[in-house]
């Protein structure tokens, strides 16, 4: 077989065969490294069968001898099978894709069809089916003169099978696809076409090229004319095609001008704005946003009641990027709706200041206006009560005393918001004066056992390391402590001991209240220090106050340069820690203790 192909250089049309064959494997190669597509794949497999069979075909026609043609003519067998059923499942996956070209259908067809049809004219010697007897080089002619069996026609046929599937799937491709691809389409459609009109030519009417089967030839220049139009078409091409679409679809408009600052091009949402017919923007659309900015005196230009913000990007010449700009992209942002609720929501913040405050300054008043008849009813029940106007008894007796102390309460609680208005807005003015910590604590601790005791605890003094002095306001230190006092206490079991210690760190006293009552959950610290902050207490009603207490407390504490925190654990107690620094003045900041805050309000 090898001495068939032997002398082939020497054949002028073995060179031509050989030269297409060769830019046919160099456009193959080109377009597959360079072009990004569907169907890559049976694109290559289309190309290898069409270059095999050109070579077949070429070393048949250079061949002298009637035994080597016709082996090269059979050869040429594996590739007349592959191209058609290789194009077929390329256009699938093409213009689709399609289901059909994926899957072991499609791989069996790729490997099945071109064998099989090899098989038969390999095997035409013995049953005829392919090429009759009358095969033969008629006196005077190079070429062999072909006498088809019924076994070729029958592989026309099914070859002819994938070659009209592919033009129905082209057809239906028609219907859906946008006007742009059509002639894309069109020269697939031709493409498929031209060869299958020569085939049916040279197998009905004897039509040659050279005296050999122009199928092969005539799809080689189909494919050629294709292979270009994939370089130069971008109907297929992803990153065009994504670039477009994205421009078209993008929902902000947006306009690209020239060198000349002429609109050259538009997308659909610019379209839609009326910004390209605005008069209020001219001709030199960039002059027209300028002069708008300058008139505005904003960034934003208006247009059909639309608020944009014009965003000019310079389109820098690749050529000579420090040289001038080739064009200008405008993106013009839609902030109609943002601006509106920035606006709404800056107009609910300042009505919630407004009413915040309006809220406080009643607060206010009403507190200053309950405390004067407060302060009567309070000094005439003590009056009464103290047997001045009279000796008092009974029932009448028990009423005054319960008034009295709501009374005592009432005004407390007045007290306690008024002085909570005046920490917030740092009206408070508190006195800078050496305060003895040790003996404060233990006063407190003196004063609040009577209070202790009638709820059944007992109230210690616990170890006090030395003796500490700092500087802050008596009144107000002795107010935070109290409140820690009065909230262990109210927050203890009978029976349980409420310690009072105090210690220095640092450079930092710390006066610490420790209870053995319920505990306070993690993640409360918020409620527990928060104004009118409640816990739930569990069906405890004696624990309920005003909620101000703690709130207060820490408040005092940090205007004094200290802090107030606590550390807790359900089911074990809880201590409130105060520090403060050792002679700290008014101008240290307070120091937040990093820890797990909560309160009992």
């Amino acid at each position: 077989m090898l001495t068939c192909f032997q002398g082939l250089m020497l054949d002028p049309v073995y060179w031509t065969v050989l030269a297409v064959s060769t830019i046919a494997a160099a456009v193959a190669f080109g377009t597959l490294n360079f072009q990004e597509f569907h169907g890559k794949i049976y694109y290559a497999l289309t190309f290898l069968g069409m270059i095999w069979t050109l070579m077949m075909i070429g070393a048949e026609a250079a061949s002298p001898a009637y035994a080597c043609k016709m082996q090269q003519a059979q050869l040429a067998w594996l590739g007349h099978g592959l191209v058609p059923v290789a194009w077929s499942f390329f256009i699938f996956e093409y213009v689709g894709p399609s289901s059909r070209s994926r899957g072991w259908v499609s791989l069996l067809a790729l490997i099945a069809v071109p064998l099989a049809a090899f098989g038969l004219a390999a095997t035409n010697d013995w049953h005829h089916l392919i090429y009759t007897v009358e095969t033969a080089i008629q006196p005077g002619d190079d070429q062999i003169t072909f006498e088809h069996g019924p076994g070729y026609f029958l592989v026309l046929a099914v070859l002819y099978c994938f070659v009209m599937a592919t033009l129905i799937w082209l057809g239906r491709a028609f219907f859906r696809a946008k006007r742009a691809a059509w002639p894309l389409l069109t020269m697939l459609m031709v493409i498929t076409l031209i060869p299958l009109g020569a085939n049916a030519a040279y197998a009905l009417l004897g039509f040659t090229v050279l005296g050999l089967d122009p199928t092969a030839f005539m799809f080689t220049l189909g494919i050629f004319a294709f292979s270009w139009l994939l370089v130069t078409n971008k109907t297929m091409d992803m990153p065009s095609v994504g670039q477009s679409t994205l421009f078209d679809t993008m929902s902000e408009p947006l306009i690209l001008l020239d060198a000349r600052r002429r609109t050259i091009r538009s997308n659909a949402a610019a379209k839609r704005s009326g910004l390209l017919s605005d008069p209020t923007l001219e001709e030199d659309l960039i002059a027209g946003i300028k002069a708008q900015v300058a008139q505005n005196g904003s960034a934003h230009i208006t247009c059909s009641e639309r608020l944009y913000e014009p965003r000019v990007q310079p389109i820098e010449n690749p050529l000579a990027p420090a040289g001038p700009a080739i064009g200008w992209s405008v993106t013009f942002v839609d902030v109609t709706d943002r601006i509106a609720t920035t606006t709404a929501l800056e107009r609910a913040l300042r009505e919630a200041d407004e009413a915040n405050r309006a809220k406080d300054e009643f607060i206010s008043v009403v507190s200053h206006e309950l405390r004067t008849p407060l302060t009567s009813l309070k000094g005439g029940l003590a009056l009464a009560l103290s047997g001045k106007l009279g000796e008092i008894k009974g029932p009448l007796r028990s009423s005054l005393d319960i008034a009295h102390r709501n009374g005592v309460r009432l005004s407390r609680l007045v007290d306690n918001i008024l002085l909570v208005q005046k920490l917030e807005v740092q009206a408070l003015s508190l006195e800078w004066l050496p305060v003895d910590l040790p003996a404060l604590l233990r006063e407190s601790i003196e004063e609040n056992r009577m209070y202790a005791h009638e709820r059944g605890v007992r109230l210690d003094i616990g170890k006090i390391d030395q003796p500490a002095v700092v500087l802050g306001d008596a009144f107000a230190i002795r107010q935070v402590v109290d409140n820690l006092i009065s909230n262990a206490v109210k927050f203890s079991n009978v029976g349980d001991t409420v310690e009072g210690t105090l210690s220095i760190n640092n450079g930092r006293v710390r006066v610490s209240i420790c209870d053995h009552g319920r505990g306070i959950p993690e993640g409360m610290e918020e409620k527990v220090f928060g104004r009118f902050g409640q816990l739930d207490d569990d069906g405890q009603k004696s624990t309920q106050g005003s909620g101000l207490g703690l709130h207060i407390s820490r408040q005092l504490a940090r205007q004094m340069a200290g802090d107030l925190f606590y550390e807790s654990e359900v089911g074990v107690g809880s201590t409130f820690h105060v520090e403060f620094g050792i002679g700290a003045g008014p101008e240290a900041g307070p120091q937040a203790k990093p820890s797990t805050l909560q309160s009992t309000g």
